[in-house]
Order: C-alpha cells, then structure tokens, then sequence
C-alpha cells in the first residue's frame, strides 16, 4: 500500500509542475494587443512633401521685429561666450558674411561655421533690413532676453532697443543666450541695444 501512496504523490506534483508554465503562457498571452503591421518600404520612403524646408523661417516679434536668431544657429557656444556683450550691427550680406569669418577665424569652434542668409533687400519701397543682435551670458538654469520697450528719433535718426537679461534658478550652468532681430526701415538710423 505505501508504494502507491507514493506514486499518487508523484503524479500530483507532476502534474501541478506541469499545469504551471501552461497556466502562465495563457496569462500572458490572454489580453495581449493585436500586432500592428509593419510597413511597406513604399510607406517608409519619404515623399518630397515630407521634407523640411532648410531655410529659416522668421517669427513675428513685438515691435515689428523679425527674429533673425535662426540665422546665427550656426555659431558655436565657445564662439558665442567669447563674443557675449557685444552688439552687432550688420547692415549688408558682406557685414554678416564678416561675422561669420570672425567666428571662423576665432578657433572657438571645431569645424566651421553653418552660414545662413537673411533678406537684407527692399520689402514695399522701404529702405533695405538691418541685423542688431547680441549673445548675454549668465549662470542659471534657464534665461531669456525682455523687451522693455524702444526709443525710435526721427529727427537724430536713432533707434534704441531696451532689454533686460533675466536667468533663473540656482544651477550653476553658463548660459549664453542669443537676441538676434531684423529692422524694417531702420537701415539708416544709429541702432543700439541696451541691456539694463
């Protein structure tokens, strides 16, 4: 009698380790999602709408300001700390075309610039655009640039923008940020940014 106490035994716990990895499988496989279909290489094929433009493409700013910072993507950070502080005034493709050569020459930045143009011609009978632009630098961990307001003089032909610098937070990251705008009808005026 004991022996087939023991081969009873046998076959329940073979049977239980049995039952197991069956019972898991349909587990796992009970509410699992349909398969989506994989795409055909005609579906994977960018057509020529799909591509990007890679001319930079210019946001409306106060002040009927055009953003120009896209232009100056191409400039380095090393480049870009080094020339912080400074504002530019480029009234022509040679004087952008300069500045760009600046950044080459400086040795700042591993390979060479990624020049991109800006429109510098007559829009509407109005005279030619100008650049007026600066990099800030600070320590933080966001900042960006303000527009407090202009001063625009007709009879001194001057047009002076205000900004302010602000950084944020407390981490200790140096920060440059650029503040790049074209000017309509400006182009023979004295330009100058303040950053207060």
């Amino acid at each position: 009698m004991l022996p087939r106490v023991l081969y009873v035994r046998e076959l329940k716990i073979a049977l239980f380790w049995a039952l197991i990895p069956l019972l898991l499988c349909a587990a796992c496989t009970r509410d699992a999602p349909e398969a989506t279909p994989t795409p055909t290489l005609s579906e994977l094929v960018a057509t020529p709408t799909d591509v990007l433009p890679i001319t930079p493409t210019w946001t409306p700013l106060p002040f009927s300001f055009i953003d120009a910072n896209p232009v100056f993507e191409g400039i380095c950070f090393n480049s870009a700390y080094d020339a912080a502080g400074r504002v530019f005034v480029l009234r022509s493709p040679e004087e952008l075309s300069a500045l760009f050569d600046g950044s080459d020459n400086s040795q700042f930045c591993p390979r060479p610039v990624t020049r991109r143009e800006f429109d510098f011609a007559p829009v509407n009978d109005t005279p030619t655009r100008a650049i007026a632009g600066l990099w800030s630098r600070g320590r933080g961990c966001d900042a960006r640039h303000e527009v407090l307001g202009v001063d625009q003089d007709d009879t001194a032909k001057t047009y002076i923008i205000h900004l302010r610098f602000i950084t944020e937070g407390s981490c200790d990251y140096e920060l440059v940020r650029p503040f790049w705008i074209g000017i309509s009808g400006m182009n023979d005026y004295d330009i100058r940014i303040i950053v207060e």
